[in-house]
C-alpha cells in the first residue's frame, strides 16, 4: 500500500469468463488490492444468457460504467483465456475498455501474451505495452 492507500485493478475481458473474474477478484483482494468486474459479472455468472441481453446490458449501464470503473483504477487487467480457438483472446469489450486504459494512462496488464492473429490490431496491441502476467494472476505483485 502506497500512502495507506490500497492500489485499485478493474479486470475486464470477455464474459465468458465472468467466473474466472470472479475468482481473480477474490485473490487479488486477498493479496489486498481494492479490484472491480465488469458490471454484469455477477449477473451473467448467475444467468449466463445475461450477457446477450442488450436490454438489460442497458439498463445496467454495461459500457460506460465499466469504463468509470477503468478510470477509477490504478491499473487495468485482461483475462485473455483462449476463445475461439484464439490464444491470449480480446474481444470488442475487453478492446474498448483496454482503449480507455491507455488513454488514461493506466498500467495495463494481459494474462496471457496476445494472439497477434486474432484480428487486424496487431500494432495496437503491441502499442498497449502490456505487461504478460504468464497466466498468473498473482504475478502482478511483482510489477504493481
Amino acid at each position: 500500500m502506497e500512502n495507506g492507500k490500497r492500489k485499485k485493478i478493474m479486470i475486464g475481458g470477455s464474459m465468458s469468463f465472468a467466473k474466472e473474474m470472479d475468482s481473480a477478484r477474490n485473490l487479488l483482494e486477498k493479496i489486498g488490492y481494492e479490484v472491480f468486474v465488469p458490471l454484469d459479472t455477477n449477473h451473467v455468472i448467475n444467468d449466463p444468457e445475461k450477457k446477450t441481453d442488450v436490454k438489460f446490458l442497458k439498463e445496467l449501464g454495461v459500457g460506460r460504467g465499466d469504463a468509470e470503473l477503468v478510470a477509477k483504477s490504478d491499473a487495468f487487467v485482461i483475462l485473455n483465456y483462449p476463445k475461439h480457438g484464439v490464444d491470449g483472446y480480446i474481444g470488442p469489450g475487453a478492446y474498448r475498455d483496454l482503449s480507455v486504459a491507455w488513454w488514461l494512462k493506466k498500467i495495463i496488464f494481459f494474462l496471457f501474451p496476445y494472439d497477434e492473429n486474432q484480428n487486424n490490431h496487431k500494432y495496437e496491441m503491441l502499442g498497449f505495452a502490456p505487461i504478460i502476467l504468464n497466466g498468473e494472476i498473482e504475478n502482478i505483485k511483482k510489477y504493481f
